[in-house]
């Protein structure tokens, strides 16, 4: 049997980690930047919401956009797109130009994930489909913990506008090799036998046209809305976590820009290990339990071990233990992303079949990254007001509704239902 699946999966993982690298030196240049331009708080926040809003808006177009392109052409018109935004980042010289660079860089970034979504459906057998989708993904985490130690180390040497111009670089050098190795289909690729052809499973048409009538049945059943609630409630989460634990450091604890960072990137080291456990955790679940209830094991109990995580650096802050508040905000991550091999493959598993993947996936993406956009107004508002530790806690609400969203409202009838037709239409058996 061929691999060619996990050479697709390894450029999939440095795409997002180049992605991630991309939006973190924004946080860690904060200080800087209000420094130099003299900008508010709040005014950050506004920055932070453009780039945020552009990119959730942008899911839904961009998600029907990759359906149209294929796996092949979609992501180098994309992370061109994006690079070169990022390297004109520094030129943004009044507060309109940074809402405008940052605000297209964010729209050309959107279907990162929309892409991972079909790697996933095309390129994966189910068996192995969460192992593969999370360690492409694990590049959300592993960007920002290596993107946040450079970025400080850069800015401190060179200047904050080094931090966008080598990122940005960074990701040029990517799309060469993604146009080479990658194709739509398995079946399209001369390099993969009929061996590993058949492990992946995939067998729909090559003309395959999206399913509109199995898309409706996705959005507007109690799944997809018990779906779509969740992936609201991880965009507040995942957004207070991935791009503001350095200014919690800075301006909490007072520490230093380099020290602040180096403990943000701990906690996106930890955040890696979760990405990186969850996909073998989540499909040994899946092989021992139905899909329904290994989903929702595999969702809830680590939740329940962030949410605990959080309470508890909420009094170590109160009591100025900055290493420890971080080490448990670190802790929360990973416990978070251990979570995404459940409830993110559901998506993917559901979508009625491979032509309507992308836009199903950018919908409810798109929904996430809409709260992760106002994420940065809720969370600064509450920072300005009462400090970062009840800013970051305003985050537990959003794990009890999560919490309640994956055991109480996804249901097994409506469930059971999309997953039967999702199945049909790759011709498995």
């Amino acid at each position: 049997m061929t691999k060619r699946r996990y050479l697709v999966f390894l450029l999939m993982f440095l795409s997002i980690f180049v992605n991630y690298m991309d939006r973190v030196n924004f946080a860690v240049s904060i200080p800087a930047i209000r420094h130099q331009f003299g900008f508010s708080l709040q005014q950050i926040g506004a920055i932070a919401f453009a780039w945020g809003i552009a990119y959730a808006i942008f899911n839904f177009p961009g998600g029907w956009l990759v359906d149209r392109l294929g796996l092949r052409w979609s992501l180098p018109l994309l992370l061109g797109w994006w690079s070169a935004f990022t390297i004109a980042t520094p030129f943004a010289g009044t507060l309109a130009g940074w809402f405008g660079i940052r605000a297209l860089m964010g729209a050309g970034e959107a279907p990162i994930w929309p892409i991972n979504a079909k790697c996933a459906n095309s390129w994966a057998a189910p068996a192995e489909r969460s192992t593969l989708y999370t360690w492409a993904g694990s590049g959300q985490y592993l960007g920002p913990a290596i993107g946040t130690l450079l970025a400080g180390l850069i800015l401190v040497r060179f200047g904050w506008q080094w931090t966008f111009i080598s990122f940005g670089l960074a990701g040029l050098v990517i799309l060469p090799f993604w146009i080479f190795v990658v194709r739509d289909r398995p079946a399209l690729d001369p390099r993969v036998n009929a061996a590993e052809i058949a492990r992946i499973g995939n067998r729909a048409p090559h003309d395959e046209k999206a399913d509109w009538p199995g898309v409706r049945n996705v959005l507007f059943s109690r799944t997809g809305f018990g779906m779509l609630l969740i992936y609201i409630t991880f965009g507040y989460i995942l957004f207070t976590f991935l791009y503001w634990v350095p200014s919690y450091m800075f301006y909490t604890f007072h520490m230093s820009i380099l020290k602040s960072s180096a403990w943000a990137s701990l906690g996106a080291l930890l955040g890696f290990a979760g990405f990186i456990l969850s996909g073998p955790f989540n499909d040994r679940l899946v092989a021992r339990f139905d899909r329904l209830t290994a989903r929702r094991i595999g969702t809830a109990a680590p939740m329940v071990c962030t949410m605990l995580c959080m309470v508890l650096s909420i009094f170590s802050a109160r009591a100025g233990l900055g290493g420890l508040t971080a080490v448990l905000i670190g802790l929360a991550q990973l416990m978070m992303n251990l979570t995404v091999g459940a409830w993110a493959v559901n998506i993917i598993d559901i979508s009625p079949n491979q032509a309507s993947t992308g836009f199903v996936y950018g919908v409810y993406n798109g929904a996430l990254n809409i709260m992760g956009a106002l994420n940065s107004l809720i969370l600064t508002a509450i920072a300005t007001r009462f400090g970062f530790p009840a800013a970051f806690g305003s985050a537990i609400v959003f794990m009890l509704i999560f919490l309640i969203s994956i055991l109480f409202i996804v249901d097994r009838p409506s469930y059971t239902r999309l997953i039967a037709r999702a199945e049909l239409s790759r011709g498995a058996a």
